[in-house]
């Protein structure tokens, strides 16, 4: 369900807002909308790098079957049947 907020800025922030929107051909509003979400996935980044580093042991399992599924798939790909380990 989308949810409207309010922002509040002063002229002289608004002003600024409008000309990075202008420059870069979009409505204030999808230009608003544009930085919060790359504001949103910097902090969604942050937290699972927090994460990754507060559990290294399951971090390098991950690491270990990304690897196996990357071989797999590059088979897969090349036309062979994989690596399977």
């Amino acid at each position: 369900m989308a949810r409207t907020i309010t922002l509040r800025l002063s002229d002289e922030a608004y002003e600024a807002v409008r000309r990075y929107a202008e420059a870069d051909q979009q409505s204030v509003d999808r230009w608003v909308e544009g930085v919060l979400d790359a504001e949103d996935m910097r902090r969604r980044c942050a937290a699972h790098d927090a994460w990754v580093a507060a559990n290294p042991p399951v971090a390098r399992l991950a690491s270990r079957l990304a690897r196996r599924r990357h071989r797999l798939l590059t088979g897969l790909l090349a036309g062979g049947q994989g690596q399977p380990e």
